[in-house]
């Protein structure tokens, strides 16, 4: 595990560490709230951007929809994946009001017993992805399947 500088923490990298995952902090030169711009201030290509999506369940239940920086989210994928009829992305207002999360800086790990996750099987195409750390100012890079191991996401499409 590569330790995290002593200027930045946050409750993913406390988490991440409790567990003895190994990660590299990837810390930005401005905020990145785009996919875009985190895979510019971090140096990997867009497909290595996890992007964490949340969603509503017409039964009001929490999902979190992790897919690649450079596909869209299919709402029909997820809806059939839940068994759902409707599913609503969460406003970022709604998201910061009563969740205490940034859109464009939402970490997955935060997400664990707050929401189901699913995960798109594409983001395992790659070796190594990134996720926010929950600060617009840094990333964490890990191994994809670590990250699918951690989270306990259920993979199924959803882009």
């Amino acid at each position: 595990m590569n330790s995290p500088s002593s200027s930045f923490s946050s409750a993913a990298l406390d988490f991440l560490d409790s567990r003895g995952v190994s990660y590299t902090l990837k810390p930005h030169q401005r905020p990145a709230l785009t996919c875009e711009l985190a895979a510019e201030e971090r140096g990997v290509r867009l497909s290595q951007i996890v992007k964490c999506m949340i969603g509503e369940t017409d039964q009001g239940a929490l999902i979190a929809m992790l897919l690649p920086g450079d596909r869209k989210l299919k709402s029909s994928k997820a809806r059939k994946a839940l068994g759902v009829k409707s599913l609503q992305l969460v406003s970022a207002d709604v998201l910061k009001d009563e969740h205490a999360l940034i859109v464009g800086a939402i970490s997955p790990v935060d997400l664990l017993g707050r929401a189901r996750i699913l995960m798109d099987p594409s983001v395992l195409d790659e070796e190594f992805v990134d996720i926010s750390s929950g600060d617009p100012l840094a990333g964490i890079e890990l191994p994809s399947k670590e990250l699918k191991d951690l989270l306990v996401a259920e993979v199924t499409e959803v882009t």
